[in-house]
């Protein structure tokens, strides 16, 4: 993949950081709303562990829109946040203010965050005010009492991380901005306890911070992706013990998009084929070769059932909005139980996977509006597999 690729994704990124449970609701519109009301309630049957909403969800198109909850699945669109009861049903904006439009600031949906996570019964966010500050927030799960914990920092620079069992981890700027020449000479990553008054905490300060891709937390070691300096888009692949304080170059040929166990790191390197690190071993192997004739862009999402594959079969980096993407399925002895092309995705527009919710697969004809489409998971492999639409 070439270098311009390689910047016009970092641009992309940049763009995008700078700009089941018991519910009753009346949804409200997009436009107006005088007298909607809803109340939102935990599942009080679900026998998931804390963790399973708490930890960073590795498999997601964007890092930290998405919430699996108890109380149902929330998205972060736009700087406002939408509430669907099971997530393959509708998405609304979560606010029950009479007479609000829903499209302004005072909306009980609006954060102005580009990141948000979940931690005891309170949804978390991260946002910017005065222009250069960056506040740690929280509400209330059904959208009402807004209110700011605490000042990370005051930075030129918005924060890039994610919530992950009580802390958010974050570094101050975008990550790989130093490859398109953006200056910010914070090498830091850091974190801090969402539900106190404690100050934010250095974790590790090297200057791979500056061409971070992605760092993954489990347990006490941090893997850490970080972009090559040279033509490819994929990365060296690091991991920091927060025991002993060693970093160390762990591979040479990593990609970000993948996904971190205990025991095991894979990921789907382009034209290649999925790649499983060893952790215990240090050991890199192939573990399915996968080449297209025409490779496009692809990329992999890793989910306990299955791997989603998404190929875009447009060579033409140019063209990104005009996408020709298809989903194969695969189940963990990497083979393909489904394939099937994304065709509800709207001309011009930019639409793909989101997430995998347990029991559904969610999609977007449109990314920069709610989820539209899900599979049904239980008809993977059947006569009745198809894509439906998210209904009321």
């Amino acid at each position: 993949m070439s270098k311009k690729i390689v910047i016009l994704i970092l641009f992309a990124l940049i763009a995008s950081l700078f700009t089941s449970c018991n519910c009753s609701y009346v949804p409200e519109s997009d436009s107006h709303n005088t007298e909607s009301s809803f109340s939102i309630t935990s599942n009080s049957d679900n026998e998931k562990p804390e963790e399973y909403y708490t930890a960073f969800r590795q498999g997601e198109s964007s890092v930290s829109l998405y919430l699996v909850t108890p109380y149902g699945m929330y998205m972060n669109i736009r700087k406002y946040i939408y509430y669907s009861e099971k997530g393959n049903t509708e998405y609304i904006k979560l606010c029950n203010k009479p007479a609000c439009n829903h499209s302004t600031e005072d909306c009980n949906a609006y954060t102005g965050a580009y990141q948000i996570g979940y931690y005891k019964d309170k949804i978390y966010y991260i946002s910017r005010r005065d222009y250069y500050v960056n506040t740690l927030n929280c509400m209330n799960m059904d959208g009402t009492n807004h209110k700011e914990i605490k000042v990370l920092n005051n930075s030129c620079f918005s924060t890039f991380g994610y919530f992950h069992n009580g802390y958010f981890y974050y570094i101050i700027g975008t990550p790989g901005v130093q490859a398109i020449g953006v200056t910010n000479d914070d090498n830091n990553l850091y974190r801090v306890k969402v539900d106190d008054n404690s100050k934010p905490e250095v974790v590790l300060t090297d200057d791979i911070i500056f061409n971070i891709q992605r760092f993954i937390v489990v347990d006490d070691i941090i893997f850490l992706t970080v972009y090559k300096q040279d033509t490819t888009a994929e990365c060296f692949l690091y991991s920091y013990s927060c025991k002993t304080g060693a970093l160390t170059n762990i591979a040479d040929n990593w990609s970000g998009n993948g996904f971190w166990g205990k025991h095991y790191g894979y990921c789907y390197l382009t034209n290649e084929g999925i790649y499983k690190y060893n952790v215990e071993t240090g050991e890199v192997t192939l573990e399915k070769a996968i080449k297209f004739d025409n490779h496009g862009y692809c990329g992999a999402r890793f989910y306990p059932d299955y791997i989603y594959l998404i190929h875009n079969r447009n060579d033409d980096y140019r063209a990104l909005r005009e996408q020709d993407l298809v989903l194969y399925i695969y189940n963990w002895d990497y083979e393909i139980i489904e394939t099937v092309l994304l065709d509800f995705i709207n001309k011009g527009k930019i639409g793909n996977f989101i997430t995998d919710v347990g029991n559904y697969i969610i999609f977007a004809s449109d990314m920069d509006n709610k989820p539209d489409y899900y599979i049904d998971k239980s008809e993977i492999g059947t006569d009745k597999f198809t894509f439906h639409k998210i209904e009321n």
